[in-house]
Order: C-alpha cells, then structure tokens, then sequence
C-alpha cells in the first residue's frame, strides 16, 4: 500500500515473503503456539525528502490482516478522537488522530530494525513519520493492503 502526506510525506509498505528458513512445524504440539512471519517491506520518505527503507519480518500473518482491518475502521470512523495499534514485534505501529471530518494524521511509529539509518539506536527510540490524509485515502490503502496480504495466507502445519 502506498500513502501520501498532504506535505509530501509518504509511506509504502507491502509484504514481500515469509521469514525466510522458517517453515511449519509438523508435529502439532510444537504447532499450537507458532506464528507465520511475514516479510515486509517499507519505503518511507519524510516532508523533508529524507528516506529510508527496510525489509524485516516484523508481523505476523495474523496482525497482516488484523492491520487491514483497523485500516478500513479507522477510515469509516473518521471521527474518533485518537486510536493505536501495536504489534508483538515493537518495529512498527500506528496511530490515528482526526484533525477535522475526513482528515486525519496518521503517525507510523518505526523503532528496532525498522529506524532510519541516521537516528542513533537506543533500546526504545521511535521515529515518527506523520501523514495527513483524508478517509478516503485511508480506505484505499487499507484495501491495498488487503489485496497484498492475501498472496500471504497463514501456512498450514505440514
């Protein structure tokens, strides 16, 4: 999916593969707590033409779609104040805040492996890179987004 700021700000973000070397488990004991890792890819580029990119599996097959999902709500509420959605791993979230009716900031939270290469690396510091972009947007790249992921379906245990 692909989302551009009103200054100039953008984000790409898509899943690329699963994490590489990782299969299935075949015993179904070992199965009951895996998750299937996806590869994802993001491009990001700041107001200021500053960019950066990287490629880490850092969702799982289930938040891929539980990430679709609160895409599609947070562009059909467009009115609810703020909202925020974390993920196991702390490489990306994101976070909603309306400005007006339709238009919103959304603040893509980038931290670990995913910080661009010229912030220093503390355990917990987080890039913000803010977007603002109408419902309408929004909605695209969430069905962008769903679109994508579904080439990536959770792997059945062999």
């Amino acid at each position: 999916m692909e989302m551009r700021s009103d200054d100039g700000a953008r984000l790409r973000i898509r899943p690329v593969g699963y994490q590489p070397g990782v299969e299935p488990p075949v015993d179904a004991e070992q199965a009951a707590g895996w998750d299937d890792w996806l590869l994802i890819e993001a491009d990001a580029r700041t107001a200021d033409g500053q960019a950066w990119s990287h490629c880490n599996p850092c969702l799982t097959v289930a938040e891929a779609g539980i990430l679709g999902d609160w895409l599609h709500l947070q562009a059909e509420m467009g009115a609810a104040p703020t909202a925020l959605l974390r993920f196991t791993e702390p490489n990306l979230a994101f976070r909603t805040r309306v400005i007006r009716r339709r238009r919103m900031e959304l603040t893509v939270e980038f931290s670990a492996a995913s910080l661009p290469p010229w912030m220093r690396r503390p355990l917990h510091a987080v890039y913000p890179l803010t977007l603002t972009i109408s419902a309408d947007a929004l909605a695209l790249a969430a069905e962008q987004w769903e679109r994508e992921v579904e080439a990536y379906p959770q792997r059945v245990i062999s």
